[in-house]
């Protein structure tokens, strides 16, 4: 069973939104715990722990700590300490380098210190396999939204789901646009813009079984959760194929605040990623936390999954498998 506490970012509203009847609260009584939160991506060398301290009102800055990689139970290197002061919080972060794979048993181990206080904490994780794309499909359509009809290209994604095991998915898409425009300055320029917006509302495994229409969306009907995170599981197909059904937004509309686009070239990653239980869990709960839907002080408090021994946070891990496109290059006439 999976040990369910409130994540840091959501610790004092979740104690502040409490029932009246739950046991109180008191900072007198619950020294800090040490927090570790970290989503390592297995297919980069560049993977960042984040430490901190929990506390009533403001989070705890960690110094002087250690953080150790094990893999497969050897230790593979101390994490190089990048300490920065953000506005919003305080914070240590830690870069890890080591190289990772499919079925490694990571170890992330960090010891700190506070009030002459030793702090020890740890988490265990293990690389998923890599996931697969069998194809991916697209077209240009007219999509009915909340703004009316305008072009959309349509993604037709599909993915094998690996057999005999239970997996947990994530996918997303990036557009990449090269354009060759004449700003509205009059000068000629080549700019690179991004995007990855999704819309996923027509899709029955990401929408986990409730799909929706633009005339749903309108009537205010079905106020759920939005997948923020296009996160899902192979409860609906599983051992199976799926194709996903996605649809991204008009580029064109993207394009016109840069200038008037002489010529365009878009290319397209679609990224399919493995991830752990506790990191589709954690992603769950941000779903519900982001949404339009959830009212703070309405609804109830929400748990995110812990997956660390001796503190609390998430410690999660991905591989992923990624289908390239390089759609026909524009031109546009002047």
């Amino acid at each position: 069973m999976k040990k369910q506490i409130p994540h840091l970012v959501t610790l004092l509203m979740v104690l502040l939104t409490a029932c009246e009847n739950e046991i109180p609260f008191n900072i007198k009584d619950n020294s800090p715990k040490l927090v570790i939160n970290a989503l390592i991506n297995a297919d980069s060398v560049s993977n960042t722990v984040y430490l901190n301290f929990t506390g009533k009102s403001q989070f705890g800055n960690v110094k002087d700590a250690i953080v150790n990689i094990y893999v497969n139970d050897i230790l593979t290197e101390t994490a190089q300490a990048i300490t920065e002061q953000s506005e919003a919080i305080s914070q240590s972060k830690f870069l890890i380098t080591s190289t990772f794979h499919p079925g490694d048993i990571i170890r992330i181990d960090a010891t700190a210190h506070t009030n002459n206080i030793a702090y020890h904490a740890w988490a265990e994780v293990s690389v998923p396999q890599r996931p697969q794309i069998v194809s991916v499909d697209t077209c240009t359509i007219m999509l009915k939204t909340s703004t009316g009809f305008g072009k959309h290209l349509r993604y037709k994604i599909r993915i094998k789901d690996r057999e005999d095991e239970a997996n947990f998915y994530r996918i997303i898409i990036e557009q990449q646009s090269i354009l060759d425009i004449t700003s509205y300055n009059g000068k000629d320029t080549t700019t690179i813009i991004k995007s990855y917006h999704m819309i996923t509302r027509e899709d029955v495994v990401l929408t986990d079984g409730h799909p929706t229409t633009s005339d749903d969306e309108d009537n205010g009907l079905f106020e759920e959760a939005q997948n923020i995170y296009s996160i899902f599981d192979d409860g609906r197909f599983t051992n199976k194929e799926y194709t996903l059904t996605i649809y991204t937004n008009s580029l064109e509309e993207r394009w016109s605040p840069y200038g008037e686009v002489k010529q365009c070239q878009v290319d397209v990653k679609a990224r399919l990623l493995s991830i752990t239980e506790a990191e589709y869990y954690y992603l769950k709960a941000l779903n519900i936390i982001d949404s339009d839907a959830y009212i703070e002080g309405i609804n109830e408090p929400i748990k995110f999954p812990s997956n660390v021994q001796g503190g609390t946070g998430l410690v999660g891990v991905s591989t992923e498998h990624q289908y390239l496109l390089h759609l026909p290059i524009q031109t546009f006439l002047q």
